[in-house]
């Protein structure tokens, strides 16, 4: 499995740096929610304390941002699904909705409605992997919205039909969707 590459470094206040914990994880279940958990098999990185909080307390996952250096983790396909219909797709002006994600073949299989395009069902075909930059990257090898092959319904690929404008943290690029961080949406120029 690719690894993410590292992330860059925030800028800390004094008082941020004072108190961030360098962290190294290994075989730790992290439970983002109920629905939706990943397993860290390696990690390093740092805890900083956010909300005018002193310290990180790992039992509160809002007391800090985790900026990790190098790590190796990994999610189930149901856990994959809630995680983007819980915060990708969750914004009712999303282009996605309903969105299930199994792997067959050693691809990674998307369906789901294009809510702009009049709830048509879709289906992709794809492959998601790391860029350089530390996002992510699905890259579609077939795309079918009402069974039929994209180009021959609209002549067009995922950047074409999806207006990811709608979405932050998701941009297109030809037959491809990247998903930024949180941290590169907050940065983003608006």
């Amino acid at each position: 499995m690719p690894s993410a590459a590292a992330q860059e470094k925030p800028a800390k206040n004094d008082a941020a740096a004072a108190h961030t914990v360098h962290t190294e994880m290994r075989n730790v279940m992290y439970h983002f929610n109920d629905k939706v958990v990943a397993h860290i098999r390696t990690l390093s990185g740092e805890l900083v304390p956010i909300g005018g909080k002193e310290m990180p307390a790992f039992d509160d996952k809002n007391s800090f941002n985790l900026w990790i250096a190098n790590a190796e983790i990994a999610m189930n396909t149901a856990s994959l699904t809630n995680a983007f219909n819980s915060y990708v797709f969750a914004s009712p002006k999303s282009p996605l909705k309903d969105v299930t994600m199994t792997i067959a073949d050693g691809k990674l299989n998307v369906k789901g409605r294009l809510h702009d395009k009049g709830d048509i069902p879709f289906e992709t075909d794809g492959e998601l992997t790391p860029t350089p930059d530390g996002k992510l990257r699905m890259q579609a090898d077939k795309i079918q919205a009402l069974h039929l092959p994209v180009k021959g319904l609209m002549d067009a690929d995922i950047a074409g039909f999806i207006k990811t404008e709608k979405v932050p943290g998701l941009a297109a690029e030809g037959n491809g969707l990247i998903f930024r961080s949180e941290r590169d949406v907050a940065a983003a120029p608006h």
